[in-house]
């Protein structure tokens, strides 16, 4: 039986760790990560073992050599250039004449192998993947079985509406030969992406076998540290090569403790560390080789690697140092520092929480850095969330966070490109929106600004003004700040550009140009006034005008508000204002339409993406409803090509009949703003996200057939949903989500987005959240009482599976 170690990986999020050496060569508990996998797969008689290299492969044959020293014969096989996971195998292939087993040097796992082979020979798979159960699958490929094993489907790193099960793919295959003759050699394949599912659609037998034990993939700086607790909690069947000082104390040779030092279970310490008396060791503290932590110093749940200086006094709270550190009398590392290879810190300087140092950096005595001063800390473990780029304001996004994420998008964006950008009237969005602007203009991206608007008005402009990305900053009521990124469709960035921005951020990959070939910034203030000219274009002017149409206003944005104004008035409408300070509640608005008598009621939100309308009768139109009116307003479009509209998955059943009846068109989405606003066609604006459209095309309808909006809405169908928030904690909904989908089994289920389920009584749809640690729950039922008994059933379920 033969292996190959997938060693070629640069580990970028490991950086500043891994900026001298390959990620599996990182230590744990003094020793490289791929060792252990090394001794693994020993104790499975696995001794004949290729290994796949790229990113500095020296390092990784220096130190294992032929293999000799650690009972196993080794093979380097070397790429000059990325060929995929699948690649890099099939780089080694003259080496494979039989079953082999393929495992990435980077993780940490003490699975039984044998059984893996046992179950993979037993079912006569052309290919078993190993998988594990885990809290959070996001960062992860999740797959999905049935109840011998077979593979039936692949989400590769899936939204939360896409996890389906908690169960992931640990990277650990067993193969037969055959299985790369399917690809030819020196092509970039992937594994997940491209051979399994080849696999599936030619029929081989694709297994899945869910492994008990440890696995950890030691994916980022937070996991890195983890792996190395676990190992000293007895979590992984791994043996710590060194003698147990005390319990829980493991040290190598020639380490000298002078007393009277306190050191806390449990800690390791390397060959040749020198601990001097006075010196406090509290758990979970790992020392590499040939440390000196001198007399005061006080270590806790800090990663140390080799030959560092720990003055006397310093404080090294949850940090990770790599070789050769200097930190000087007195000073303070506070929690999640970490730092490169051969760094100094002088004496009583101050290392703030989250702070990265890459390396040959110096820091002056009697200094504190803080985030911005040289690499920034994390804002979250992804920066976009379902809107855009979120956070407190002033406190997660700052402007000197703004000037660095413009820096990441310009890596991300073609050089030379036009970005425009625009805010709400918020002082600090405008602040925002300027620094912004510096980033990319220093990066050498031009940039268009548009000055105060909506982002209704924004995603207008990236397509009036052939701008090739746009930028729009909004305050919310709850203090945040949100930061929208568009492309050049005006709609919400796709996936994978914001994983390219994401990893330009995270790994300080910041674009620069020369002075001369900086970016140009060019002002265009009168965009808000374009926006509203093209929705007046939309109706039939006049029509409107004669109708003198009463409408009432609720707003709480100034810049809104003169925007709607002017809109209005321009369109020959009387308005009455409102600006409600409370808006959680819709009772003054419906009183003052009925009070006045009026034709209609809007309100918006300060950017007008959530609109509310209120019927000439008092009666709020819910969202499903607005939904069904913008079906009926759309499928009237003249002497255009037949209107499409898309439709999230949660929307009423009726909207398929209704589209039919009305000769229009309706395209189930997910629940992503994105994929909504890209299946509408035949028009420019988006009908869901722009209150200010769509008071325009209703007015502009009610106007040319001289009709009430009570009378409207009667011809439109009725419908029963409920919608419940389930709480549920971030590493329960994976566990959730596979129970779910195993009581689902044999009946009808749509996994568009999320868990949809029907019955002869309705439908429920079981939605994990993505920005928040709890489900929706949203049913549709014969009736309000079947609707709401549903969703109280599920909830119950999501609640009790999380107890299990």
């Amino acid at each position: 039986m033969k292996a190959v170690i997938m060693a070629g990986g640069k580990g970028t999020r490991l950086r500043p760790l891994t900026s001298n050496m390959p990620k599996p060569m990182v230590p744990l508990l003094g020793r490289p990560c791929m060792e252990y996998i090394i001794e693994l797969l020993k104790r499975y008689g696995i001794t004949e073992i290729a290994v796949t290299l790229q990113y500095l492969p020296e390092s990784i044959k220096s130190y294992f050599g032929d293999g000799t020293d650690f009972g196993v014969n080794m093979v380097y096989f070397e790429e000059s250039r990325p060929l995929g996971t699948a690649g890099s195998v099939k780089n080694c292939e003259d080496f494979l004449n039989d079953r082999f087993l393929v495992i990435s040097g980077d993780a940490l796992t003490d699975f039984d192998l044998q059984s893996a082979l046992d179950f993979h020979a037993t079912h006569q798979a052309s290919a078993t993947l190993v998988l594990t159960r885990v809290d959070s699958p996001l960062e992860y490929g999740v797959v999905m079985t049935d109840e011998i094993g077979n593979v039936t489907r692949f989400l590769e790193k899936p939204t939360w509406s896409e996890v389906f099960s908690d169960t992931v793919n640990t990277g650990i295959y067993i193969l037969e030969p055959e299985v790369l003759q399917l690809f030819e050699k020196d092509v970039e394949f992937d594994f997940s992406k491209e051979l399994f599912p080849l696999l599936l659609s030619q029929g081989k037998k694709l297994m899945g076998y869910v492994a008990d034990g440890y696995w950890s993939d030691i994916g980022n700086l937070e996991i890195y540290r983890q792996a190395q607790f676990d190992l000293l909690d007895g979590k992984v069947q791994a043996e710590i090569k060194a003698q147990e000082y005390a319990p829980g104390i493991y040290v190598e040779e020639d380490v000298r403790i002078v007393q009277p030092a306190l050191i806390q279970a449990p800690a390791f310490f390397g060959r040749g560390t020198y601990i001097q008396g006075g010196s406090v060791i509290e758990g979970y503290t790992v020392s590499g080789r040939n440390n000196v932590i001198k007399e005061g110093a006080l270590l806790s749940k800090c990663i140390l690697w080799d030959h560092n200086f720990i003055g006397s006094k310093a404080e090294i709270i949850g940090s990770t140092i790599c070789h050769r550190a200097f930190i000087g009398e007195g000073s303070q590392l506070a929690e999640g520092v970490v730092m490169g290879d051969d760094c100094r810190i002088g004496s009583k300087a101050h290392i703030k929480a989250g702070v990265k140092i890459w390396p040959n950096k110096e820091v002056d005595s009697n200094s504190t850095v803080h985030s911005s001063l040289i690499w920034g800390v994390k804002l979250s473990k992804a920066l976009f969330s379902s809107q855009g780029i979120r956070g407190i304001s002033n406190v997660d996004i700052t402007p000197d966070f703004a000037a660095r994420l413009a820096a990441a998008m310009a890596t991300a964006f073609k050089p030379g490109s036009t970005v425009s950008l625009s805010s709400c009237p918020y002082p600090f969005s405008g602040l925002l929106k300027m620094s912004m602007i510096a980033g990319l203009n220093a990066a050498g991206i031009h940039t268009l600004d548009f000055g105060t608007t909506i982002s209704a008005a924004a995603r207008y402009g990236v397509k009036a003004y052939s701008a090739d990305w746009a930028i729009h900053i909004r305050a919310e009521q709850d203090g945040e700040t949100v930061i929208e990124v568009l492309d050049q469709q005006g709609l919400p960035i796709c996936k994978n550009t914001e994983r390219k921005i994401e990893n330009a951020y995270w790994q300080e990959d910041f674009a620069r140009s020369t002075a001369d070939k900086v970016g140009m910034n060019r002002h265009h203030p009168v965009l808000a006034d374009d926006y509203l000219q093209a929705l007046k274009r939309e109706i039939q002017l006049d029509q409107v005008a004669s109708s003198k149409f009463l409408v009432v206003l609720d707003y709480d944005s100034t810049v809104l508000g003169h925007s709607a104004m002017a809109l209005l008035t321009g369109m020959g409408c009387r308005v009455i204002q409102m600006n409600s300070d409370d808006r959680s509640h819709l009772g003054e608005l419906v009183e003052t339409v009925r009070k006045n008598k009026a034709d209609l009621g809007v309100r918006m939100d300060r950017d007008a993406r959530h609109y509310t309308f209120v019927t000439d009768e008092g009666k709020g139109i819910s969202d499903d409803r607005m939904i069904a009116l913008h079906l009926l307003i759309h499928s009237h479009q003249e002497e255009q090509e037949k209107v499409q509209l898309g439709i999230p998955v949660s929307a009423p059943l009726e909207m398929e009949r209704l589209a039919l009846q009305l000769n229009t068109e309706v395209l189930r989405t997910k629940e992503n703003i994105r994929e909504m606003m890209q299946a509408v066609r035949s028009i420019r604006f988006q009908p869901l996200f722009d209150g200010l459209y769509s008071m325009v095309k209703v007015i502009g309808y009610l106007a040319e057939r001289r009709i009430l909006l009570s009378e409207l809405m009667q011809d439109l169908p009725s419908f029963h949903m409920a919608r419940q928030a389930v709480f549920c904690d971030w590493k329960n909904k994976g566990k959730v989500m596979r129970m779910m989908m195993e009581e689902t089994k044999g009946k009808q289920v749509e996994l568009l987005d999320g868990i949809k389920v029907y019955d002869s009584d309705g439908w429920v749809l079981i939605m994990p959240d993505m920005d928040q640690p709890h489900f929706r729950v949203i049913t549709q039922g014969a009736s309000k009482e079947i609707a709401s008994t549903l969703a109280k059933t599920y909830a119950e379920r999501i609640q009790k599976y999380q107890t299990i």
